[in-house]
């Protein structure tokens, strides 16, 4: 009762009004229009009432994982609605903040919203508040629709040319039929014959064309790359540590898709608010957008104790899980002398340790100008640079990427 009388409380006061006046007054116009409201109300009360309850609100969501800054759309279709319906039925939909809108379209009971995200993290879609009207708009009501499609947005992928990983051998110096770092189970297309080994022509291509034809592998090692990103922080960053937190995650995302695109088993851990650790390692796709996700929840903390030695814990801890002989990416704000001591003495478990420092918690962007200002070095950072060569001599790579470095670096001898 309370809901109709939320609705028709208006059209119920006209009517009441032009009642009494008539009653009073005794005119027949006052008459005609209380039973002409009455009428109308009687009428369109039910059907606004019925028309809320039994449209149904069907939503897509072109992409529930995207990279940041890439183009999705969401379309809300509303069904269940008569076609010749004479009410009048539209959508406000609420968009998150952060949610950039494009472009958005009304047609045909169905509205469509193109947009893109300018920040990491996870979104609800989908919230909107659905109103529906009488013709005259006397009658009036809408329901709020919840936010039930999730978003994930990860982190932009920037390209790598090139990362020191030495590729190894699954067999270990055995002789082989063909080279090891490739997948004779994956035929990638054939090319002219150069001198290549005889098992590797492909005699039915050969024949079809006229010429010696060989075949391509897909390129395959078995050198699993660790990707231990660690958000703690020991003292601000130079910049926001909402700043922080997107560059380093860029380099976490960056190194993954460096390695799946190479084919090469990976797995990510991120230290920060909470622990986040992949399922395993693997090199295919569903584990790619699985350490995405973990990108996208991955939060920075502060941890101000000096004796604080997040990642060698974790390490230790975790020890007998991380696949021997495999290439740790330690990515994080500074690093002390004596924790790159700590690591040495590890040095058994792995064929290469890659350390990557960011003492400014930011980098250069492909195509983006240096900036104008100098910071000078941590006094720290100055020491640690004095032992890049002696560090490289025994198989650790030491990369310190300032405000004005790419991270081409990453990737330089």
């Amino acid at each position: 009762m309370r809901r109709i009388l939320r609705v028709a409380g208006r059209a119920i006061l006209i009517s009441s009004l032009a009642a009494v006046s008539w009653l009073i007054l005794g005119t027949r116009p006052l008459f005609y229009l209380a039973t002409l409201i009455t009428t109308y109300t009687a009428i369109m009360v039910p059907l606004v009432l019925r028309t809320s309850d039994r449209t149904r609100v069907v939503k897509r969501l072109r992409q529930a994982v995207v990279q940041m800054k890439s183009q999705d759309t969401l379309t809300i279709s509303l069904e269940g609605i008569p076609r010749r319906s004479p009410l009048s039925i539209w959508l406000q939909p609420l968009v998150p903040e952060y949610i950039i809108r494009e472009s958005s379209s009304w047609h045909d009971r169905t509205y469509v919203l193109q947009f893109h995200v300018n920040r990491r993290g996870v979104y609800d879609l989908g919230e909107g508040i659905l109103t529906v009207t009488d013709p005259l708009r006397l009658f009036r009501i809408s329901r709020r629709l919840t936010a039930d499609e999730k978003l994930t947005v990860f982190p932009t992928i920037l390209p790598l040319e090139k990362l020191r990983i030495s590729l190894t051998s699954p067999l270990d110096g055995q002789r082989v039929k063909f080279a090891p770092n490739y997948d004779v189970s994956q035929l990638a297309g054939v090319r002219p014959y150069e001198s290549d080994p005889m098992n590797r022509i492909h005699w039915k291509m050969s024949a079809h064309r006229g010429e010696l034809m060989v075949k391509e592998f897909a390129p395959s090692a078995s050198k699993t790359v660790v990707v231990l990103l660690n958000l703690t922080l020991r003292r601000e960053p130079s910049f926001t540590l909402e700043t922080f937190e997107d560059y380093m995650t860029m380099v976490g995302a960056s190194v993954l898709q460096y390695s799946y695109d190479r084919k090469l088993p990976f797995g990510l851990t991120v230290l920060g608010e909470e622990t986040l650790s992949s399922n395993g390692f693997s090199k295919d796709a569903t584990h790619l957008f699985a350490c995405y996700r973990l990108l996208a929840h991955a939060r920075a903390r502060m941890d101000r104790e000096p004796s604080s030695t997040v990642f060698l814990d974790y390490l230790r801890r975790e020890r007998l899980r991380i696949p021997a002989r495999s290439q740790l990416f330690l990515i994080q704000h500074e690093l002390k002398e004596e924790e790159i001591g700590a690591l040495l003495r590890m040095q058994a478990q792995f064929s290469r340790i890659s350390i990557c420092l960011f003492p400014y918690g930011s980098f250069l962007l492909y195509g983006e100008r240096a900036v104008p200002y100098f910071m000078p070095d941590i006094e720290q950072i100055a020491r640690l640079k004095q032992t890049q060569k002696i560090l490289r001599d025994a198989s650790v790579d030491l990369s310190i990427i300032g405000l004005n470095d790419t991270l081409a670096a990453l990737g330089e001898t």
